[in-house]
């Protein structure tokens, strides 16, 4: 069959202008959604600086409180000296844990070391509870509660 016998039987037909002008309508309202969705994500990353955030300031705060409520309760006698350094310890791993959004104050001392090769923000924290380790835990030990206390506020105070 030659092309003219086809153009015959079903002959192209042209589109109304209408159709035209709503697909040219659809093409401006993407492209002015895709504008403000650009604006509107280039926007959200410039805001101010928030130089007024606190909250490392008040975690810090709380920490070094409980530490020092351990510390008192075991100079006070209400705390034997495994006890308090078994709070002290958990009060810097609670620090690190809220303050790196993470476990650390779930975590054993070979947990926190192996996420402390993950976060080097974690290391100082990780060689603490490892050293107090044995004196937190073990049946004979006797640790130094002003020693454990002073590691862990070091500890803390450091963290940036």
């Amino acid at each position: 069959m030659p092309a003219d016998v086809l153009l015959e039987i079903n002959p192209p037909i042209g589109l109304d202008w209408r159709w035209w002008a709503l697909v040219g309508l659809l093409v401006l309202l993407a492209a002015a959604v895709m504008a403000v969705g650009v604006l509107r994500w280039r926007s959200l990353g410039r805001g101010p600086a928030d130089t007024n955030d606190t909250s490392l300031r008040e975690l810090r705060s709380a920490a070094l409180s409980r530490i020092s409520t351990a510390t008192a309760d075991y100079h006070a006698g209400r705390l034997n000296a495994q006890d308090a350094a078994q709070q002290i310890g958990r009060a810097a791993r609670w620090f690190a844990g809220t303050a790196s959004d993470g476990d650390a104050d779930y975590e054993t001392a070979l947990q926190l070391a192996a996420a402390a090769r993950r976060d080097p923000r974690l290391q100082p924290v990780a060689s603490f509870v490892t050293g107090i380790q044995d004196q937190c835990f073990s049946p004979t030990a006797q640790p130094d509660v002003d020693a454990v206390a002073g590691g862990a506020e070091e500890v803390i105070r450091q963290w940036r």
